[in-house]
């Protein structure tokens, strides 16, 4: 699909996009996206679509998206030009199976094969996630990574020392992928479960939750029942516009904000209970 840009907020297109089942993007100019759904997407779909942006940017002029239907073979092609090593946070690197980094790179490298968009590590709220790690290192801890897409998370912080590391998503596809790069990875103490939280056994030193703010609502009470006391939770998929009713459900669910970090429109939030359970 051909998407003209003129008159769209980048970060926030990129996630309405991902939520529509875009598999890729690849900016071919400045104000120029082309983007990359699945070859059994239908034209409802596309209308569906085109009636939520126009929803979000009233004024834009969305005549200019095109949809047109390409061999996958091509998507594939194009896609491996996209993605090359690259630095996404300091000393962590993401490259995919077919590329080399580059000399210079140094810190924690990730090899991560690009079957879905979702954690490659180019979205502003995974570089997010991968900055709290580098800030609190999960050396010796249990993790629990919800919503774990590709993997990447749970993979950074096997890497970087945690004992256990579990990763739960709602999609088998994406626990495929998963499962397939934690073997590129060669990392120990990983595994991925189809599922949500309901389904994993705590408690977790640590919980990273980069999905939509929908869902963040729903699980603030939830997760202090499977956190270790003194645990840290990680929340990211928001954007700064959402931090205000994300602060007043955390705070009275009994959560204390620790770190807010920033990157464009979107944000990462981390928490510790008010009151740890002991039990």
């Amino acid at each position: 699909m051909a998407l003209p840009l003129a008159g769209l907020n980048g970060d926030l297109l990129s996630a309405l996009l991902q939520e529509a089942g875009c598999l890729g993007i690849q900016e071919v100019a400045e104000d120029l996206w082309t983007v990359y759904f699945p070859g059994d997407w239908q034209a409802d779909q596309f209308k569906s679509l085109r009636e939520t942006l126009q929803r979000q940017w009233p004024a834009a002029n969305l005549s200019g998206i095109q949809l047109n239907r390409k061999p996958f073979e091509d998507w594939n092609a194009e896609w491996k030009k996209f993605f090359v090593p690259r630095q996404m946070v300091p000393e962590v690197w993401v490259r995919p199976p077919w590329e080399e980094l580059p000399a210079e790179a140094s810190g924690q490298s990730l090899i991560i094969d690009p079957q879905m968009a979702f954690g490659t590590g180019h979205h502003e709220t995974t570089r997010l996630m991968m900055l709290t790690l580098m800030d609190h290192p999960p050396a010796g801890q249990k993790i629990l990574d919800l919503g774990t897409g590709s993997g990447i998370l749970a993979i950074l912080a096997a890497k970087l020392g945690a004992s256990a590391c579990l990763g739960i998503d709602n999609d088998p596809e994406a626990i495929d992928n998963a499962r397939h790069n934690a073997g590129l990875n060669q990392v120990a103490g990983v595994d991925f479960r189809v599922g949500t939280l309901a389904d994993a056994a705590g408690p977790y030193d640590m919980i990273l939750a980069n999905i939509h703010f929908e869902v963040l609502r729903e699980l603030a009470t939830e997760f202090q029942k499977y956190l270790a006391p003194q645990g840290l939770l990680i929340l990211s998929g928001l954007l700064q516009t959402d931090l205000p009713a994300i602060f007043d459900i955390y705070e009275a669910a009994g959560w204390q904000n620790a770190q807010r970090l920033n990157l464009n429109e979107w944000a990462a939030l981390l928490w510790t209970p008010l009151h740890p359970n002991a039990g």
